[in-house]
């Protein structure tokens, strides 16, 4: 349990971190709300990549996976960094586009390139898929608290939302930017402690090689594919690309947040093999949070509290307002049904919308491994179509709208029938591929634009 000081640096966090959300949205111009003005330099845009990577679905989901298959788990970060490599270069050019058609949302790139059906459909999957980050974070964040605190997990999903959702409705994209800063340096602490736990525990794991492949094929090539594909449709990793003021400053941040990226990844890799051997009887949901509140001394409790809810709640703020643009303008005003001068108070409005049925779902769905890998199958299958499209941007618009479509159909059927687990990310791609081939058909038989 934490003690008197614990509970004061917590209370101090939140309070600091609410100042900062609402004196950025103080006297804010409506590009600045939406978009940071798309004036992002390189320590900014560094702090908010880095720290919106790091959350629910790194720190417990990864954790989780390492306590379950070992280094074998490693592949999802291989992955990852190759990928972020490939989109390095791939968001140069969706940084120039962005900037010549002043883009806001990763719809926006399928709005423009392949039509409104398009356009549209991609909307569907990021509303889906940032909502879905949405509620995972909310019930990392919540098992957190509930784990060190007498507080119980239904008060802890609600204290979060609205701590969340006040800041956003003050500051709006550039709060998550000014709090992203805060939470960067939380993440570093974070960093730091795993170092401590690392040094002082009496369980030293050791890196074999060959046990990357002592885990079924099947998985290494979903975790890897799942890693690979991700960036490539990250919805608010694009909203910061098309923020960022210039190429410079884009190619300097892509770069030092992917090396920070990498070196969390192996840290925590080396953290949840600790908690698989000195550990080895708890639920892998929370082996992080656990694995803490165990190995770590009683005066870091409150510490460790603050790091891992701040990594949270940095990916959380993201999500929700990545999805509550999706809603405003990508449905919305492109339907004509928001005129672009009540766009600043919709948004507002969709937030607190989302935000309550992203706690009411939390609520329900408590599951966090299976449930992120919902989320990742659908992510990395247009993460697919989009590499697709930059290799061969002529491809026709049927292939386009069928395979987004085939992908929704890979994912939630499979889901249904059978249940969630790593395999939806295989069923993603290879029904993402039939919508491709299709369409290919389809063209040739009547030729589209």
């Amino acid at each position: 349990m934490l003690t008197t000081l614990d509970y004061i640096f917590i209370a101090l966090y939140f309070i600091i971190i609410l100042i900062v959300g609402f004196w950025t949205g103080h006297k804010e111009e409506k590009e600045d709300y939406l978009i940071a003005g798309r004036k992002l330099k390189s320590f900014e845009a560094t702090t908010t990549i880095f720290s919106s990577r790091i959350g629910a679905a790194i720190l417990l989901t990864y954790t989780a996976l390492v306590y379950l298959y070992g280094l074998g788990a490693y592949w999802y970060f291989i992955g990852s960094v190759l990928g972020l490599f490939v989109f390095y270069f791939f968001g140069k050019k969706i940084k120039k586009l962005g900037d010549e058609q002043k883009f806001y949302t990763l719809s926006d790139f399928f709005f423009y390139l392949k039509g409104p059906v398009a356009g549209y459909l991609s909307a569907i999957v990021v509303m889906i898929i940032m909502f879905g980050w949405v509620v995972l974070n909310f019930t990392a964040g919540a098992k957190l608290v509930q784990e060190y605190t007498p507080i119980s997990y239904d008060w802890s999903v609600i204290i979060i939302g609205v701590i969340i959702l006040a800041y956003l409705l003050a500051g709006g994209f550039k709060a998550v930017v000014k709090t992203d800063i805060i939470q960067t340096l939380g993440i570093f602490l974070l960093f730091i402690l795993m170092i401590y736990l690392l040094v002082n525990t009496d369980t030293k794991p050791k890196i074999i090689f060959s046990d990357l492949f002592n885990i079924p094929t099947k998985e290494i090539i979903n975790f890897f594919l799942a890693g690979f594909f991700i960036p490539m449709a990250s919805p608010e990793l694009w909203q910061r690309v098309y923020a960022i003021e210039n190429q410079k400053h884009y190619k300097r941040s892509i770069l030092l947040s992917s090396v920070f990226y990498f070196i969390i990844g192996f840290i925590l890799l080396m953290i949840g093999m600790v908690i698989r051997i000195d550990i080895p009887d708890i639920s892998a949901d929370t082996a992080l949070i656990v694995g803490f509140s165990r190995l770590l001394p009683v005066g870091l409790a409150g510490l460790s509290v603050i790091i891992i809810y701040s990594a949270v709640s940095s990916s959380a703020d993201t999500y929700m307002f990545t999805a509550a643009s999706t809603v405003t303008q990508d449905f919305l005003e492109k339907s004509g049904v928001l005129k672009k001068e009540k766009l600043f108070i919709a948004l507002r409005i969709i937030m607190v919308l989302l935000m309550v049925l992203g706690v009411v779902m939390a609520l329900v769905l408590r599951d966090i491994v299976d449930t992120t890998f919902f989320f990742v199958s659908l992510t990395m299958s247009l993460g697919f179509l989009v590499l697709v499209i930059w290799i061969y941007p002529k491809i026709n618009k049927y292939s386009v709208n069928l395979s987004i479509l085939f992908c929704l159909i890979g994912v939630i059927v499979p889901a249904i029938l059978i249940g969630i687990s790593t395999s939806l990310v295989i069923y993603a791609v290879s029904l993402c591929i039939v919508g491709l081939i299709l369409g290919l058909i389809i063209h040739w038989i009547k030729p589209s634009s």
